[in-house]
């Protein structure tokens, strides 16, 4: 037992793998190159085999060294997990908790939703990350934020996955722009009348797949950046779009003169929360997803 690596020395570890370079790793860890160096070279001692070749100022993970780092994260993470559970246990939902959001509910939740955890969860620091959805889950996965809210469908097997609500979509379109009225299939709309954000943000897959719009003709070549230049091209009568109830709720189309069409019933998004199966906090996370479930589906009623 006494002949184990310890967790600093896997930490120093991790550090150089990621920096790919001594001085830095060093900066990163607050200690001197030297004292990395020897930690990291004791290491290799007390595993007998070499994980780093160095040359000059260069370095190069040996094919044993990369598996050892693949090995000490997860033990990182595991240790990192033990330390959580305990938390959790003795102070349910204190303590700060990073949640990453997608842009597409952000503008429209993030400050209720804070307020709404000040109110019951007295005790927790809620600190929001807004990010698209790939970064987020990779944020996650490395253990850059505890939490992530993305709308679903989406790649998530990596993660434990809490559906909260169903977010229907709603066809919207100009008061004076007739040709949209009376459209019960989609694909029948106008050549290139229909307006989407560009394909970055999953909310236009969503709307694309949710409304079973199939007919490429219909969509407009220009992609918004945002939902407010999305919504100025359907302002000024050019066409059609289509936008979840959260954000027709969270008041969108104030002052617009906008009229919006139910689409078919099955049209939704889901809004679902993921973290790490790994974690330790499941029981602070569980309770959370119960109570910000019910607020998110007041958001999409």
């Amino acid at each position: 037992m006494n002949n184990l690596p310890s967790i600093k020395q896997l930490q120093y570890l991790i550090a150089v793998h990621q920096h790919q370079h001594f001085g830095r790793a060093a900066e990163a860890c607050f200690i001197g190159q030297s004292t990395l160096s020897s930690a990291i070279q004791t290491l290799e001692e007390t595993l007998g085999c070499q994980l780093i070749e160095r040359e000059n100022r260069s370095l190069m993970f040996t094919d044993i060294g990369e598996e050892v780092v693949v090995r000490a994260k997860k033990i990182i993470a595991d240790t990192m997990s033990v330390k959580e559970l305990t938390k959790s246990y003795k102070h349910p939902l204190s303590g700060k908790l990073t949640l990453g959001v997608i842009p597409t509910i952000a503008s429209f939740i993030a400050a209720p939703l804070y307020q709404f955890c000040k109110q019951h969860f007295p005790h927790l620091q809620l600190v929001l990350v807004e990010d698209t959805s790939d970064r987020l889950l990779d944020k996650l996965e490395h253990g850059h934020i505890d939490m992530a809210m993305l709308a679903l469908p989406y790649s998530t097997e990596k993660f434990h996955t809490q559906v909260l609500a169903q977010d229907h979509f709603s066809l919207v379109h100009h008061t004076d722009y007739t040709v949209a009225e009376g459209v019960e299939d989609f694909n029948l709309l106008p050549e290139q009348s229909v307006f989407l954000l560009e394909k970055e943000h999953c909310m236009t897959g969503h709307a694309l797949s949710a409304c079973h719009l199939n007919r490429s003709a219909c969509i407009n070549p220009f992609e918004a950046a945002n939902l407010h230049t999305l919504l100025s091209m359907v302002e000024y009568q050019n066409g059609v779009t289509f936008l979840p109830k959260m954000a027709i709720n969270a008041g969108i189309l104030d002052g617009k003169s906008m009229t919006t069409k139910a689409s078919q019933a099955d049209a939704y998004r889901e809004i679902g929360l993921l973290w790490r199966k790994t974690t330790g906090r499941i029981r602070d996370f569980r309770l959370f997803s119960e109570k910000v479930g019910v607020f998110v589906s007041e958001q999409c009623q």
